[in-house]
Formats: C-alpha cells, structure tokens, sequence
C-alpha cells in the first residue's frame, strides 16, 4: 500500500495463493479476539494492508474487532497453491477503478533468504516488549546489542 501511494479505500478486493499449511492452519475468516486473529490469514492480510506490519498490537482484540479491520478482512481471500513454498505467498489486489496489483514475496522476512537487518529485530524487540517494558524499552534494547562487547555481562544486568 504504501510503495503504491494507496489507501486501504481504494481495495475492492484481495487474494492471497499461499502454501497449503497456511490455509489448513489459518482459515479463521471472522476471528473475535486477538486469540483467534492470530489463526487467520484474512487478518494477517488486513492489518498488513492496513498497518503495514503484524505486531501484538495488530492482534489486540479491540483491533481485531474493530470495524474498519472487519471491512477489510471480509475483502480478503486467500488459495492453496501446492507450488509455492510456505514462506512464499502471491498477492493480488484489485482496486475499485479495477486496476489490478500483483505482488510476489519469494521469501518471507526473517527467513534464512532474508534475514532481518538490525533496524527489523530492533523495531520488533520493541514492538514485543513495550507492553511490558514501558518507557525503558529502547535503553534495554541498547543494552542487549552490547551484550556480546560487555566484559562483564552482570553489570548489564544491573542496569536491567
């Protein structure tokens, strides 16, 4: 959405060809908490279209539920497709002037092919631990990083 300049209005519709275990394992098309969003493709699709990103927030349940995410979610669809490999997935959304959008992820991020950079982990760690970490979580993601420069690994541990 993003690389094209697109707003989640102008979708009529998408489709996702994934491995078969995706469809067997998240087929849950109207979830209702974050619990069950978490086993459905419609609404990995969704907030990844909407937010760009699936973090635990994505996931939360007033997320989940929430109208414009259900809106959406109901535009997704997604096909086993036996050739592709289960970090692999096909998207195709069509706009509503009835242009179509092809995209083609070889390899999922975080994949041995594409590993995360720093700035990925980085933003993930954050996005994991704010919840529970607060205002803290970005000088304890520092702290992690030096861990393997550190001479003494308890001193790091204090400023914890």
């Amino acid at each position: 959405m993003e690389e094209k300049g697109l707003d989640v209005d102008d979708v009529e519709t998408v489709n996702a060809r994934v491995h078969p275990l995706v469809v067997e394992l998240t087929s849950k098309r109207s979830p209702k908490d974050g619990l069950e969003g978490k086993f459905s493709v419609f609404h990995g699709c969704a907030i990844g279209l909407l937010y760009g990103k699936a973090g635990p927030a994505q996931y939360a349940d007033e997320v989940v539920t929430s109208d414009e995410v259900v809106r959406l979610r109901d535009k997704c669809d997604a096909e086993a497709d036996r050739s592709l490999r289960a970090d692999e997935v096909v998207i195709e959304v069509t706009l509503k002037n009835g242009k179509r959008l092809e995209k083609h992820v070889e390899h999922a991020i975080g994949s041995l092919e594409v590993p995360m950079t720093d700035e990925q982990l980085e933003d993930k760690f954050v996005d994991q631990c704010l919840p529970v970490l607060g205002d803290r979580t970005r000088q304890i993601s520092k702290l992690c990083w030096s861990v393997g420069h550190a001479p003494d690994v308890a001193k790091i541990l204090q400023q914890l």
